[in-house]
């Protein structure tokens, strides 16, 4: 009896096996068919992500450069997504893409056609994938000044490497389409040996007194005095100006309130020819002024420095076209949307040397460095205001307090203070700027337009 009662559960155990048998085989089959699925799907959601990687950097790309047309801004979008994806990439082929520009708007729409594996057995041969990437331009008043470095030593290639990537900057940060609330704008400072205000000179450092003054009555047309070695010179007026002093020395008070400084050059380090440019959104007259720059002169790099506040303080704006007048500083504390400031107020400085002439008087200092022209062009007393370097340090610690940012590009420096100048100048080291050659220069000068634009990348 025990024996049939055990061969009888036997034979109900194997007839449970093959119930599950047949219950596992009725599941495999969707089983096999989700898994397959899923890696279709899988392959997708990568070729997806590579997609939109493309199209994001193809809208920054076109993002950068306003002004672009459309022609223009397409092809510069397929080239970005071609480089960001590969024409056969997971056996997927680039199929279109779509861009619109506007000013304040880039949009990227890039489609690639994948071909399945598993789903074709459902008749579905290949899968179209699509990302899309938008990029907003920030809608702001910018205000820039770029002070550029015009001395001696940049004769040659230097210079012409300055023209391009100065260029370069006013093709990113100026848009075409300008309005009262919304506006890029750029003003130029070239220095040398001083900064050439042209026409309006007689306001910012005093109308001239009379033909001839002597050394302690400085302010006429001719300007009588003791060089460095003991002798009488003579010195013309110029239409540059050199530092301020007294109590408005570092600040950007206006020239009503205090006048800046004279300036008699000598014949041997003339007022540079290059003159300042106030504010201003017009692409072609900034561009002529960057190309026609001319490389003369010692390094006066305070005075550029000052300036480049000067062209952006509400102080000044009573000098300028009403269209040049810098907003005032209550600006720069209203955010936007975004929690970003509706007004920049930017300066670029921009050297390649140590800055080596300061003035007493008007004229170039006794105690100017090495560079500064003969001893015989100086004037036998120092500089009020001490030597260039802590002029600018000074002048840059008040222009970063009134809310100003400050990049600082270094052009093939040697000397390590004019290394450490222009990190302690710029806002921060994110804002200084090392560069050994032209490419690296029009590299930095683009890197700081993009991060001006303030791009922002939305999906």
């Amino acid at each position: 009896m025990r024996r049939v009662f055990l061969s009888t559960l036997r034979r109900l155990r194997r007839d449970e096996r093959g119930a599950v048998l047949l219950i596992f085989t009725i599941f495999l089959v969707p089983l096999l068919a989700v898994t397959a699925v899923s890696i279709d799907l899988s392959r997708v959601l990568v070729i997806k992500q590579k997609l939109a990687n493309a199209a994001d950097a193809a809208a920054l790309a076109v993002g950068t450069q306003p002004g672009l047309t459309l022609p223009e801004a397409t092809a510069k979008a397929e080239a970005f997504i071609r480089a960001h994806y590969p024409s056969t990439y997971f056996g997927g082929v680039f199929k279109t893409f779509e861009v619109f520009v506007s000013p304040t708007q880039i949009n990227v729409s890039v489609t690639a056609s994948i071909p399945t594996t598993f789903l074709q057995v459902l008749n579905v041969s290949t899968l179209d994938v699509t990302a899309n990437a938008e990029v907003v331009r920030a809608q702001r008043k910018i205000e820039i000044a770029l002070v550029l470095d015009r001395t001696g030593s940049m004769a040659g290639q230097k210079i012409a490497d300055l023209r391009a990537a100065a260029s370069d900057l006013v093709d990113i940060v100026v848009w075409d389409e300008q309005t009262e609330t919304y506006y890029s704008k750029v003003a130029l400072v070239p220095y040398a040996a001083g900064v050439n205000v042209g026409g309006y000179a007689d306001q910012v450092r005093g109308p001239r007194n009379l033909l001839t003054c002597l050394q302690n009555i400085p302010g006429c047309l001719l300007f009588v005095f003791t060089n460095a070695l003991g002798a009488l010179k003579t010195h013309e007026l110029s239409d540059c100006v050199s530092e301020r002093t007294g109590t408005e020395a570092y600040t950007d008070a206006a020239p009503s309130t205090a006048y800046v400084g004279r300036n008699y050059p000598p014949a041997s380090n003339p007022c540079p020819s290059d003159t300042i440019l106030p504010l201003t959104s017009d692409k072609d007259l900034l561009k002529g002024r960057i190309n026609a720059l001319a490389a003369s002169g010692s390094t006066a790099g305070q005075i550029g420095t000052a300036w480049g506040w000067y062209m952006l303080s509400p102080n000044f704006g009573y000098l300028w076209p009403e269209a040049s007048r810098p907003a005032p500083y209550s600006e720069l504390a209203t955010l936007d949307a975004w929690g970003r400031p509706v007004l920049q107020k930017i300066v670029v400085l921009m050297t390649d040397g140590e800055f080596n002439t300061s003035y007493c008087n008007g004229v170039i200092s006794r105690d100017s460095g090495n560079g500064s022209g003969s001893a015989a062009d100086h004037i036998n007393c120092d500089a009020p205001n001490g030597n260039p370097i802590t002029q600018t340090l000074s002048l840059c610690g008040n222009i970063k307090g009134a809310g100003v940012t400050v990049f600082t590009v270094g052009f093939a420096l040697t000397e390590p203070s004019a290394v450490n100048l222009m990190g302690t100048c710029a806002t921060d080291t994110t804002h200084a700027y090392l560069a050994t050659n032209g490419n690296e220069l029009r590299g930095a000068f683009r890197d700081i337009a993009s991060r001006i634009v303030s791009l922002k990348l939305t999906h």
